[in-house]
């Protein structure tokens, strides 16, 4: 057993969570390499050349060339859910997992915290509160619409969009959802339709995919510019996969529209993007479904994602599934 058998990446926001990580892995008795960010790891030179596993924030870039010259690794685990530093496809060619930190959790809190972006949004409740807060007057107009009696719009379809879909079942909302995989257990309280019929006719819009080589800048100008009137557009997904720039001129265009962004291109959002000046709009800072209960679940559930990579068990929270048998077949 060599020194780099586990080899963890973190980031700067992540530090806290990936060292409890490495503390419960040691304390298990596993050797680990702890690298506080993706500078640490490559200013150390040593590559993922005889690691048998690599726990990673998201934005470490787990390239294809890394994870050719790691004839050892078995498993490449991110300790939240994003997986977008992570060549998947690359992984799956070398017959190595792929796990996240799916957690129920997670899925349920990134539910509420969706749904709850968008009544926020419907019901103007910052301008509303406002309205106490500057000591103004009832205004003559009322902004608050109801989310019963309207169309919900997804764009992908994972578990939190389901999560989403169950929540809202007996709300009297119909919900349509756009994924590009074929769906054989989907509830029946949802129907699935093309992407740009769901931005032409959802009163609200919410991303939930993931992203990658399919879905960034997924939601560019063309498709922005199908908003029907008056929609919501919620994005507690990533940032990547709306064409920033293009909803900065749409949104200046249309105030009709309300905005709800958790997540953006560049984080932190910047103090000078053009999307803290836009009218209608909820920024939070890619925190709004992080709970206790699901910080509280993660070091755990990456711990138990390495231990079984390494016994040979395929884990809990799988990415890339295809590779499953292949995988069994070489380290079971």
């Amino acid at each position: 057993m060599t020194q780099s058998r586990v080899v963890v990446v973190g980031r700067l926001a992540s530090v806290t969570l990936l060292g409890e990580i490495v503390e419960r892995l040691r304390g298990l008795g596993y050797p680990v390499v702890f690298h506080e960010d993706s500078n640490a790891f490559h200013q150390a030179g040593d590559g993922l050349g005889d690691a048998d596993i690599v726990i990673a924030a998201p934005s470490f870039s787990c390239s294809r060339a890394l994870m050719e010259a790691a004839p050892r690794l078995r498993g490449v685990v991110s300790p939240i859910t994003g997986i977008e530093g992570t060549d998947v496809q690359a992984a799956t060619e070398f017959g190595i997992l792929v796990a996240n930190g799916q957690i129920r959790e997670n899925v349920e809190g990134m539910a509420e915290a969706t749904i709850l972006l968008v009544l926020a949004a419907l019901y103007d409740l910052h301008g509303t509160e406002g309205v106490l807060r500057q000591n103004l007057a009832r205004p003559a107009h009322l902004h608050a619409r109801m989310l019963g009696g309207k169309v919900l719009g997804m764009i992908g379809f994972g578990q939190i969009a389901r999560s989403v879909a169950l929540r809202l079942d007996g709300w009297a909302v119909t919900i349509q959802a756009y994924t590009r995989r074929v769906l054989d257990d989907a509830p029946k309280n949802v129907r699935f339709v093309e992407l740009e019929d769901l931005l032409r006719t959802s009163d609200v819009v919410c991303v939930l995919a993931g992203l990658n080589s399919g879905t960034e800048r997924m939601l560019n100008a063309a498709r922005l510019r199908l908003l029907k009137q008056g929609a919501v557009l919620v994005n507690t997904a990533r940032g990547g996969i709306i064409d920033e720039v293009a909803l900065v001129e749409i949104a200046r265009e249309r105030p009709d529209l309300r905005l709800a962004l958790d997540t953006f291109v560049t984080e932190p959002l910047p103090p000078g993007s053009p999307l803290r000046d836009l009218p209608n709009i909820i920024l939070t800072p890619h925190m709004v479904g992080h709970t206790q209960e699901a910080v509280a679940a993660l070091p755990g559930t990456a711990v138990e994602n390495a231990q079984r990579i390494l016994a040979g068990q395929v884990p809990r929270y799988v990415c890339n599934p295809d590779v499953i048998p292949r995988w069994q077949a070489r380290w079971r």
